[in-house]
């Protein structure tokens, strides 16, 4: 096992959240997130271009599915890195990685200041796993240093959140029940961390990337699988509906639950909760 995770880092807050209650939930609503997310690592993956016999790290590899799809793309010869924060998610990852098709380790480290090895990548890969570095600058210069001379770095993250009607709806819905909290700061690490297109073009340019593409994506995000009670179960144990559970009385967790309901109703297509979704899909290169 591969645990090197400084107990004193900067990320401390992000560490504690991602060890708890946050991941157990999505380890147990791995097989509904990977359904969620896929449409956007595959983008990000055609981006990518992993190719057999490169050596791939995927920062924020979670339950570990991106990590075996590198896996296959890089084989034979090739060789992949999961590296994440959240010890339970790893704990599913290295299981599945072994059945990988080429040598995967699994490390439990914060990227931000963990010792990568220099020059030692060919790619960097993340899905939704770089948004919750306390200090980002540092975290992409790090990047940027592992990364072999001609080495890419790709990766998926959510725009501004009026621009996510899949995380609002349902938390203004829920809001009236419960103590309300600040949905995303500006340029502080969370979800939407890099929602500013100029805030992460100077974290990519200060690193020291180059061919930076920096392009927005609409989409729809499929919330859950099958009848709708089974999809606004997801809403409710996942994002920030589950926090304002968490801090609501419990006499109004009734009025929450059918608040949510009510409000995403109208999105239920028959198989799936369908709202609106924006990301940037972006990607860079190391001199």
């Amino acid at each position: 096992m591969d645990r090197q995770l400084d107990p004193e880092s900067t990320n401390s807050a992000q560490i504690e959240f991602w060890n708890g209650e946050a991941a157990r939930k999505w380890v147990d609503f791995n097989p509904q997130l990977d359904r969620m997310l896929a449409p956007l690592g595959n983008l990000v993956m055609e981006r990518a271009r992993p190719q057999p016999g490169e050596h791939v790290l995927d920062i924020g590899c979670g339950c570990g599915t991106t990590t075996l799809d590198l896996a296959r793309a890089v084989a034979p010869g090739g060789a992949v890195t999961g590296l994440d924060i959240s010890e339970p998610m790893l704990a599913v990852a290295r299981q599945r990685a072994k059945g990988a098709a080429v040598p995967v380790r699994i490390v439990n480290a914060d990227a931000e200041s963990h010792d990568l090895p220099r020059a030692a990548y060919d790619l960097m890969f993340s899905r939704f796993g770089v948004m919750f570095f306390a200090n980002p600058k540092i975290a992409f210069a790090n990047f940027h240093g592992a990364l072999k001379p001609g080495g890419r770095l790709a990766f998926v993250c959510w725009r501004a959140l009026d621009l996510n009607p899949w995380v609002t709806i349902p938390y203004q819905a829920a809001q009236p029940f419960a103590p309300a909290f600040e949905l995303a700061k500006t340029d502080e690490p969370g979800q939407f961390a890099f929602a500013r297109r100029e805030w992460l073009e100077d974290i990519l340019e200060h690193a020291g990337f180059i061919d930076r593409q920096i392009d927005p994506h609409e989409t729809t995000q499929r919330i859950g699988a099958g009848d709708l009670d089974a999809c606004v179960e997801v809403i409710l144990k996942l994002g920030p509906v589950s926090r304002l559970l968490r801090e609501a009385e419990k006499s109004a967790v009734p009025a929450i639950t059918a608040a949510v309901r009510d409000a995403v109703a109208p999105y239920h297509d028959g198989h799936c909760i369908a709202l609106p979704a924006a990301v940037w899909i972006v990607s860079a290169g190391r001199p």
